[in-house]
């Protein structure tokens, strides 16, 4: 049976899956364009003939694309739907709900440090509702980082 495929930038695309997986998220999250050898040094992987089949698969996605010195580096143009909840900040890939939740603890910071708490009905309510609010969006950015990575 065909795997499942995706819509990504109106094109339907077979889902990333294992190794090509591993790879892909490996030149994405470079700082360089990188090579074969490179990624098969670093993901620890079998060969670097399984290396340059599953890149393969990748340019025939259009997710990675050549350099002129033979090396790949991902396209910024096209990008699995998965990674859509993810913001990349110096090579690194946080899901955008993190910053949902910091923005969220900082108006309770604020809120705590700079408004008389007096435990009336308003606080509690405020407190309560920043507390879960960040707790929700920090365990669900957890969970959406766990699954990236267990893909």
């Amino acid at each position: 049976m065909e795997a499942p495929s995706l819509k990504v930038a109106g094109l339907s695309r077979k889902r990333v899956s294992g190794t090509a997986w591993d790879i892909y998220l490996y030149i994405l999250t470079s700082d360089k364009p990188t090579g074969i050898r490179e990624i098969w040094r670093g993901l620890n992987l079998s060969s670097p003939s399984l290396v340059q089949y599953h890149v393969n698969k990748l340019l025939e996605m259009k997710l990675v694309e050549p350099t002129a010195d033979g090396k790949y580096q991902a396209n910024d143009v096209e990008r699995t739907g998965t990674l859509r909840n993810f913001i990349m900040l110096r090579g690194r890939l946080i899901p955008r709900l993190v910053f949902y939740g910091a923005l969220l603890t900082g108006i309770l910071t604020m809120y705590l440090l700079f408004w008389p708490f007096r435990w009336d009905f308003r606080d509690l309510v405020v407190l309560t509702v920043s507390v879960f609010g960040a707790a929700a969006f920090f365990f669900e950015a957890y969970n959406q980082y766990r699954g990236l990575i267990e893909r």
